[in-house]
């Protein structure tokens, strides 16, 4: 077994360029996850980034609310990434949404590690839950423009929500295969109004994940996106049967079980002989 385990906590923080706005009411959200992140602002990225860098933070995931065409509102801190990149040397990742503009790409390859980038070709994700008006298609349409600009980019999809059967989850793994994509993280859907039967839902995820390990040859990533309920159901049968590779937010039972590498990162980020040595916890084998 060579598991890894990612718990981001004290080096690795949330920040939300658009503070607690967004002009999106995703149905899972409704603004609620930006609330614990870090708010900053172009006129005080620079100096609130130092200060987390003083207090021991040594990457940030850069999140926010997104514009009406689900893109995250970057491009007025290029300057400044450039400036915490050069001085702090900072880890980067970023929820960029369904950003398209090349010359503004080539710039963030610059400054971003690795692109957080939500994947799906659901017209329940896309059109129920996110309420866009344009077909699911739009995201290959993103994600290859990434890839074409050399960003890094690891997409999540949905190993299970409401609107997801095998044909589906087929399809989004055929075409990020087709698009040379070699690692995945795993989300599954949280709703806020239904609590479905925990054993019921942890069956249906755990086949979901047995089904893209014989048929999908990346590495694949169980994201922090699922319900804490199914956790202790799903996480120990996930490692004892070698379905994942990176375990985002395990349950508690799994570390003392099943001990191994843990990170206080983002479980996206690329593991190098530097990110090992900055991002590794102590105490742990």
């Amino acid at each position: 077994m060579n598991i890894q385990y990612f718990t981001p906590r004290y080096k690795y923080k949330p920040v939300s360029l658009t503070g607690n706005q967004c002009a999106l009411n995703c149905r899972f959200c409704n603004r609620k996850y930006l609330e614990n992140m870090v708010h900053v602002n172009p006129s005080n990225f620079t100096r609130v980034i130092k200060e987390l860098y003083e207090y021991g933070v040594r990457g940030v995931l850069l999140s926010g609310g997104f514009n009406r065409d689900g893109v995250l509102p970057i491009e007025n801190y290029i300057d400044e990434l450039r400036v915490v990149k050069r001085e702090l040397g900072l880890i980067t990742s970023a929820h960029l949404g369904l950003n398209t503009n090349r010359d503004l790409l080539l710039e963030l390859k610059e400054v971003i590690d690795v692109v957080d980038y939500e994947f799906s070709l659901s017209s329940f994700i896309v059109n129920e839950i996110r309420g866009f008006q344009f077909k699911p298609e739009r995201y290959i349409e993103a994600l290859t423009r990434m890839l074409e600009t050399g960003l890094h980019v690891v997409p999540h999809i949905y190993v299970w929500h409401p609107g997801l059967d095998r044909e589906l989850l087929t399809r989004e793994t055929s075409v990020l295969s087709d698009l040379g994509i070699e690692e995945v993280t795993l989300l599954v859907y949280i709703d806020p109004y239904v609590k479905y039967e925990p054993l019921k839902l942890a069956g249906i995820v755990l086949e979901n994940i047995e089904y893209l390990r014989n048929t999908y040859s990346g590495k694949i990533y169980l994201g922090c996106m699922r319900p804490g309920y199914i956790k202790p159901l799903l996480d120990p049968v996930v490692i004892e049967k070698n379905l994942v590779d990176r375990v985002a937010n395990p349950h508690y039972s799994v570390l003392r079980k099943y001990p191994s590498e843990v990170f206080d990162a983002c479980c996206s980020i690329p593991l190098t002989d530097e990110t090992r040595r900055i991002f590794k916890a102590p105490g742990i084998n």
